[in-house]
């Protein structure tokens, strides 16, 4: 669980430049778009926040991060653990069956989809 302040001038998946974005939504507290590589044509979700919003949700997770600890009786804890994709017994051979864009990304500690393979 994180956010990442980044600008994406070249794809994630195969570093080439060509992104362009096929949605674009205003979101609660900014907008979400939709973006293709025109290259290996993956698609992935970015948000863009302001500053101010950005900024408080790194004080949050930090201090979720401290509450974790606190409650694990751990000191050294700073993060609850982190959802794996690879573990989900939605993993199809690398990809998501439900086709998230977040499959194996620090956001996909937010999939309510996510069930531990046996």
């Amino acid at each position: 669980m994180g956010f990442q302040k980044q600008i994406l001038p070249e794809c994630p998946h195969c570093k080439q430049n060509g992104l362009r974005v096929i949605e674009s939504r205003k979101a609660d507290h900014g907008t979400r778009r939709r973006k293709q590589c025109e290259c290996c044509e993956i698609r992935f979700t970015t948000y863009e926040v302001s500053a101010d919003f950005y900024n408080e949700a790194q004080q949050n997770l930090l201090l979720i991060s401290k509450l974790y600890a606190l409650l694990s009786g751990n000191a050294l804890a700073t993060q609850p653990a982190i959802i794996k994709c690879i573990d989900c017994s939605h993993n199809q051979s690398g990809a998501c069956a439900f086709e998230f864009p977040e499959y194996d990304t620090t956001d996909s500690i937010d999939c309510i989809h996510y069930v531990k393979e046996d």
